[in-house]
């Protein structure tokens, strides 16, 4: 047994002690009551207080019915007449209303959820606990007739001032119980469907209700002695004894849905059909919205089964949440499933189905896979179309102006000659011969953006290092000197070429690294500069252009590039079937 537990045996043991030792306290002293009932209510808050606290250890709901039950037996041990306590002892039995109206509103969770609920529970502590410590500051038992009373040394003795506190606090039910009754209201119309089927909820609802209710008629009409009266208070007595069961038995019915994962297990032995697995999750988890989504490629990328983009709820979301199921410590899959769910009861169904959802996310993968390889091939003709247009638009801007000027030139020349302008013929030569020279520099240009012969002739290393020297920034360049397949070197020199241009025109960089190495029978290619970074190949057609270009060679290529730290640009290239240096 760990120590954790015995502590809460021990806890458990004290407060049956608090409990009982308080209640012989009022009979010893002759108090008229119902001791049973009165014993009852306590106790059922602090045992079920202590229960919710060993198997929920993390839910506030238990201490407060601990902290309740505590507060309800305050009021006896007054009659030992202790005085110096009894201000002590009277604070501590005015919290035991407010402690009612936080638990019924914070179950499940134990957290108030709007700010509706926490104003209304804020308001029973001040009308409650607030009154008391007035009362207690301001009685004095001389003044108020009380002569058997011992005297209390209070700095504000006024009678007038303690029978405000009194007036206020007996009043505040006109107030309080609806705020409390609106707040239930609101949490359930906005509860979702799986928390409006929680039959605990319902009858714990209920049960405060009418607890509330007792409380404003017995406000209202304070010395009623009718059937009536009497009827309600005994009622409310039974259901505020009730309270404790209904809350104990909403926390721990997860632990008995468990049970369903037994035959969960055994629907999971027969081969599913598509989508029959959420279909089982489904009904395991009593959540017909529930939904599966794959983790592709890590943490950040998410799809559904028919390996469609999708998105996790985020963590403010109070109409979905999300559950990560994991194997071997990495993400497998989350399921989005309604915020009242047990989350402990969602890792246990996920964790038995997860071979099923194994087989199921490499579906999804595949089927993400197919769907990128078609927008892939979409984006390489339309890549492929835009630089045949921008070859014919550079062609016919450029070189071909060139060289009809040079036809136009040398026509001029024939006729010059023909006519003997020895001179003027001359001028048109020389004139000719420059355009001829600039059409032949631009048609070299235009070659080396195709195809640069220094990566045919030389290599990627070479490439690699007169790309770097061109650059629009200093760039240190650590490049291999050793020959690759000429799909591989085209490939790892337009990524680097691409990447550079981006560091030149956005990324507001003073210096970058171009890195190149095989390794493993993988060539990386890695540019990275110290710029502004905020690089994504979502938001710009050229590194989404890369990824494609670098896929169809059967690489990967990775852009990190968080705001203000720069950005690495990573291309890793297959090159085992690589040519000797």
């Amino acid at each position: 047994m760990t120590t954790r537990r015995w502590g809460l045996i021990a806890l458990a043991a004290t407060a049956l002690y608090w409990a009982f030792a308080a209640e012989w306290v009022s009979i010893h002293h002759g108090v008229m009551e119902n001791h049973f009932l009165d014993t009852l209510t306590g106790v059922s808050f602090l045992i079920a207080g202590v229960i919710a606290m060993d198997r929920r250890p993390g839910n506030r709901v238990g201490a407060l019915m601990l902290a309740f039950g505590v507060s309800w037996f305050c009021a006896n041990w007054m009659n030992l007449g202790w005085g110096w306590l009894i201000p002590l002892l009277s604070i501590g039995s005015s919290f035991w209303p407010a402690l009612f109206a936080q638990l019924v509103l914070s179950y499940p969770s134990g957290r108030l959820a709007t700010t509706f609920e926490r104003v209304t529970v804020l308001a029973a502590y001040l009308a409650f606990v607030g009154t008391a410590v007035g009362s207690a500051l301001t009685f004095d038992p001389i003044e108020a007739g009380c002569f058997h009373c011992p005297q209390i040394p209070a700095p504000l003795h006024s009678l007038q001032a303690f029978r405000f506190f009194g007036w206020l606090g007996a009043h505040s039910a006109f107030v309080l119980v609806p705020m409390f009754l609106a707040a239930l209201l609101m949490r359930s119309w906005r509860a979702s469907p799986a928390r409006r089927r929680d039959l605990a909820l319902a009858l714990l609802s209920l049960a405060a209700a009418i607890v509330a209710l007792e409380y404003l008629y017995g406000s209202f009409v304070p010395d009623d002695t009718t059937s009536f009266g009497y009827l309600l208070r005994e009622v409310s007595a039974v259901l505020t004894i009730c309270v404790p069961m209904l809350v104990l038995f909403g926390l721990l019915s997860s632990r008995l849905a468990q049970g369903a994962i037994g035959n969960f297990v055994v629907d999971l032995q027969a081969p599913l059909a598509p989508g029959q697995l959420r279909a089982l999750l489904a009904r395991t988890l009593g959540d017909p919205s529930v939904e599966i989504v794959y983790a592709i490629d890590g943490p950040h990328r998410w799809v559904d089964a028919d390996g469609i983009p999708a998105t996790l709820p985020a963590p403010a979301d109070q109409k979905r949440r999300h559950t990560v199921i994991e194997r071997d410590n990495q993400p497998l899959a989350a399921l989005v499933h309604d915020p009242a769910l047990d989350p402990a009861l969602v890792r246990a169904t996920g964790a038995a189905a997860g071979m099923a959802i194994e087989n199921e996310r490499l579906h999804a993968e595949i089927r993400a896979q197919l769907d990128e390889v078609r927008s892939s091939r979409t984006r390489l003709v339309q890549a492929g179309d835009d630089e045949r247009r921008r070859l014919e638009r550079d062609l016919h801007d450029g070189a071909q102006q060139r060289l009809l000027t040079l036809a136009i030139a040398l026509r001029q020349a024939d006729r010059q000659l023909a006519s003997g302008e020895s001179r003027e013929l001359e001028g048109t030569l020389a004139s000719a011969s420059r355009q001829l020279r600039a059409a032949i520099d631009e048609l070299r240009e235009l070659a080396r953006g195709i195809h640069p012969t220094v990566l045919t002739e030389a290599g990627l290393g070479p490439a690699l290092r007169s790309l770097g020297e061109r650059a629009g920034v200093p760039v240190l360049v650590e490049a291999i000197d050793q020959r690759f397949p000429a799909t591989v070197e085209a490939t790892a020199y337009f990524v680097a070429s691409e990447a550079l241009a981006n560091v030149a025109k956005y990324a507001k960089a003073s210096s970058a690294e171009l890195r190149a190495q095989c390794r493993d029978g993988v060539l990386t290619i890695e540019v990275s500069d110290d710029g502004v970074g905020g690089a994504y190949p979502d938001l710009g057609s050229g590194l989404r252009g890369l990824q494609d270009r670098v896929a169809a060679a059967g690489g990967r290529l990775t852009v990190t590039s968080p705001l203000g730290a720069g950005t690495v640009v990573r291309a890793d290239l297959p090159c085992r079937d690589q040519a000797q240096p």
